[in-house]
Protein backbone atom coordinates (compact mmCIF):
# COMPACT_ATOMS: atom_id res chain seq x y z
CA UNK A 1 0.00 0.00 0.00
CA UNK A 2 1.39 3.80 -0.99
CA UNK A 3 2.14 5.52 1.89
CA UNK A 4 -0.09 9.19 1.42
CA UNK A 5 1.47 12.33 0.82
CA UNK A 6 1.75 13.81 4.08
CA UNK A 7 0.26 17.59 3.97
CA UNK A 8 0.37 20.35 6.56
CA UNK A 9 -0.91 19.07 10.07
CA UNK A 10 -3.90 20.34 10.56
CA UNK A 11 -5.19 22.53 13.24
CA UNK A 12 -7.60 21.96 16.32
CA UNK A 13 -10.01 23.94 14.76
CA UNK A 14 -10.13 21.80 11.92
CA UNK A 15 -11.12 18.79 13.56
CA UNK A 16 -14.43 17.09 13.23
CA UNK A 17 -15.93 14.77 16.11
CA UNK A 18 -14.91 11.93 14.70
CA UNK A 19 -11.24 13.19 14.87
CA UNK A 20 -11.13 14.11 18.35
CA UNK A 21 -12.86 10.63 18.91
CA UNK A 22 -9.95 8.47 16.95
CA UNK A 23 -6.99 11.05 18.55
CA UNK A 24 -8.34 10.06 21.97
CA UNK A 25 -8.86 6.33 21.78
CA UNK A 26 -4.85 6.09 20.02
CA UNK A 27 -3.74 8.46 23.15
CA UNK A 28 -4.65 4.79 24.81
CA UNK A 29 -2.31 3.03 22.42
CA UNK A 30 -2.81 1.83 18.91
CA UNK A 31 -5.83 0.46 17.49
CA UNK A 32 -7.02 -0.97 14.22
CA UNK A 33 -9.82 0.57 12.04
CA UNK A 34 -12.85 -2.14 13.53
CA UNK A 35 -11.49 -1.25 17.30
CA UNK A 36 -12.21 2.26 16.17
CA UNK A 37 -15.34 1.85 14.64
CA UNK A 38 -16.56 0.00 17.40
CA UNK A 39 -14.85 1.87 19.94
CA UNK A 40 -16.52 5.27 18.77
CA UNK A 41 -19.67 4.50 17.83
CA UNK A 42 -18.78 5.95 14.28
CA UNK A 43 -19.60 4.29 10.95
CA UNK A 44 -16.69 2.27 9.54
CA UNK A 45 -17.27 4.89 6.36
CA UNK A 46 -16.25 7.35 8.71
CA UNK A 47 -13.64 6.08 10.49
CA UNK A 48 -12.05 4.94 7.47
CA UNK A 49 -12.26 8.78 6.03
CA UNK A 50 -11.00 10.26 8.82
CA UNK A 51 -8.26 8.36 9.17
CA UNK A 52 -6.63 8.77 5.97
CA UNK A 53 -7.51 13.07 6.18
CA UNK A 54 -5.29 11.91 9.83
CA UNK A 55 -2.19 9.70 8.33
CA UNK A 56 -2.26 12.33 5.11
CA UNK A 57 -1.80 15.20 8.07
CA UNK A 58 0.80 13.37 9.78
CA UNK A 59 -1.23 12.76 12.84
CA UNK A 60 -1.45 8.89 12.72
CA UNK A 61 0.28 6.31 10.72
CA UNK A 62 -0.17 2.81 9.93
CA UNK A 63 2.11 0.26 10.89
CA UNK A 64 0.90 -2.25 9.87
CA UNK A 65 -1.12 -3.00 6.68
CA UNK A 66 -2.20 -6.75 7.22
CA UNK A 67 -4.13 -5.50 9.81
CA UNK A 68 -4.69 -2.09 9.57
CA UNK A 69 -2.98 -1.45 13.01
CA UNK A 70 -2.58 2.22 13.66
CA UNK A 71 -0.57 4.55 16.36
CA UNK A 72 -0.67 8.13 17.08
CA UNK A 73 2.00 10.37 16.01
CA UNK A 74 1.03 13.67 17.58
CA UNK A 75 -2.23 15.02 18.34
CA UNK A 76 -2.91 18.34 17.23
CA UNK A 77 -4.56 19.48 20.72
CA UNK A 78 -1.48 19.05 22.44
CA UNK A 79 0.26 20.57 20.07
CA UNK A 80 -1.35 23.85 20.04
CA UNK A 81 -1.39 23.94 24.02
CA UNK A 82 2.62 23.21 23.88
CA UNK A 83 3.07 26.35 21.33
CA UNK A 84 0.88 28.79 23.80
Amino acid sequence: MATPQVSKPMDPEDLRPADEKILDELQEGRATKGALVDWTGFSRNTIYNRLEVLEAAGHVTCIHDGTRLFELVSDPRADEAREE
